[in-house]
């Protein structure tokens, strides 16, 4: 928890929230149409996106919601998925471009590192709220400092620990100095949103191998990993049409 003046706020709620603002401001500061119109598509994308996620978590738990349906709209409880939120929030925002006439390929651009900013705040979140946790390691002195921690689960249980929070934020601050040079380059307009979304989509992946929290097993691979892979060739498929500019 933390304190805002008299209020106490979940970190991971607080983190998440100011990560949403960031992502609209740097939309709104990027993107040469009317503000308002802008807006309206971000919180039609933010809408959909939040009640994707919530409803892809909702699908990967089906039995732990079944033996407490009150959980179900229990928000403050967490469970969010970040796969389900990702196709959400794309449908909203297409939508909203309809619906606001706004160009789809440069409001996609001026959304770039809105993905990354995303996943700074969830893994800063689960940092404090111990979810997202790797595996146990027998001792720390065995491994690099970099990589394990005295860390807790969920439960609170503290144990030595692969630092996934720790890997999950270097992903995210590589992946936004790479929106920060695409833009100040200009490189792949119209595409780098895939781009960087596709990087994100290949460290969660990687990830996976290292963490511990339960999800469902498919074919060897935790169920998110295998939606890393979904996320990872649908990025990629825009792509497949960039061609390397003459010198």
């Amino acid at each position: 928890m933390t304190a805002i003046g008299p209020w106490q706020v979940q970190t991971f709620s607080l983190t998440l929230a100011l990560a949403i603002l960031l992502a609209g401001a740097v939309a709104l500061r990027q993107r040469p149409r009317p503000a308002p119109a802008v807006l309206d598509a971000c919180l039609l994308a933010l809408a959909t996106g939040l009640l994707a996620a919530r409803a892809g978590h909702l699908l990967l738990h089906l039995e732990h919601f079944a033996r407490t349906p009150e959980d179900i709209l229990r928000w403050s409880s967490g469970g969010l998925e970040w796969h389900s939120g990702l196709a959400g929030a794309l449908a909203g925002l297409w939508l909203g471009a309809r619906w606001r006439g706004l160009a789809w390929s440069a409001l996609l651009d001026a959304l770039t590192p809105a993905p990354a900013l995303f996943c700074l705040g969830a893994w800063r979140g689960c940092m404090a709220a111990g979810c997202g946790y790797g595996r146990e390691v027998d001792t720390l002195a065995n491994h690099s400092p970099l990589l394990v921690a005295e860390l807790p689960d969920i439960y609170g249980i503290v144990a030595p620990r692969y630092n996934t929070p720790l890997f999950g934020l270097l992903l995210a601050v590589t992946a936004l100095l790479l929106a920060g040079l695409f833009h100040r380059r200009r490189w792949l307009q119209g595409n780098r949103f895939w781009l960087l979304t596709a990087t994100l989509a290949a460290g969660m992946l990687f990830i996976g191998f290292w963490r511990a929290d339960r999800v469902p097993q498919w074919g060897g691979l935790r169920s998110d990993q295998w939606l890393d892979l979904v996320v990872l060739s649908a990025c990629l498929w825009p792509l497949r049409r960039v061609r390397r500019r003459p010198p």
